[in-house]
């Protein structure tokens, strides 16, 4: 009865050796591998490792920058031009300005019309009246109408408005005057035409009367808005 405790003691022995050690290789002993479980969160990752620009893009917007609006400038407004006319601009001249340019208006009036010789003389419409040989003021041309406003000959003067030029002293004047020198019977010169008296030359042309005493070389010319002396 011992012997065969003992023999089944060793059997026993046997089996419980044979299932722990195998062959006794550590290559027999399986290996698990394990990595590291990725977040739900994490942006996946492009084949360099870098992450994806598409996972950072909010769903349903462009990755494209928005377009730039541009805004058109208003269009400048249309400027109207008037169409020319041959009436001049209030600040050029259309009376002689110098002696010289007044010999010549003369010499031109008188080439397209008539040459009268007299000392007293109207233009049509009695616009402008002339006396040329007076002893004290001629020559001398006074305007009907249509003075000339210019306080800063007339000044504190009965009135502001030139209306008459004289000849005082050899040298012409603006006169801002209240009474006339007008006397009936002067004849009515037309333009274009000259009048001559003794040294005393006029050119009348349809906007003024032009006048030059050609022995003290002066002169004047005298319309409607106007007036020059020189």
């Amino acid at each position: 009865m011992r012997s065969f405790g003992t023999a089944a003691l060793l059997i026993a022995l046997t089996v419980l050796t044979g299932c722990g050690s195998g062959s006794g290789d550590a290559d027999d002993v399986p290996t698990i591998t394990t990595r590291p479980s990725t977040s739900a969160t994490s942006a996946p990752t492009t084949a360099s490792g870098a992450p994806s620009s598409d996972a950072s893009a909010t769903p349903g917007t462009s990755s494209q920058p928005p377009a730039t609006e541009t805004s058109t400038p208003p269009s400048p407004p249309e400027t109207t031009i008037a169409p020319p006319t041959s009436a001049p601009p209030p600040d050029e001249a259309r009376g002689p300005t110098t002696y010289a340019d007044a010999i010549d208006r003369i010499n031109a009036a008188a080439t397209a019309g008539t040459t009268v010789s007299t000392a007293r003389f109207v233009t049509p419409g009695d616009d402008v009246y002339c006396l040329l040989d007076d002893p004290v003021i001629g020559p001398t041309c006074e305007l009907g109408n249509g003075f000339i406003t210019d306080p800063r000959v007339c000044g504190a003067d009965s009135t502001d408005r030139v209306g008459r030029i004289e000849t005082f002293n050899g040298r012409p004047r603006p006169v801002c005057n209240a009474d006339t020198i007008r006397e009936p019977g002067a004849e009515v010169v037309r333009p274009d035409a000259a009048v001559v008296s003794g040294d005393v030359s006029c050119g009348i042309e349809p906007f003024g009367v032009t006048c030059i005493d050609r022995s003290a070389e002066v002169g004047f010319f005298i319309g409607k808005g106007e007036y020059h002396v020189f």
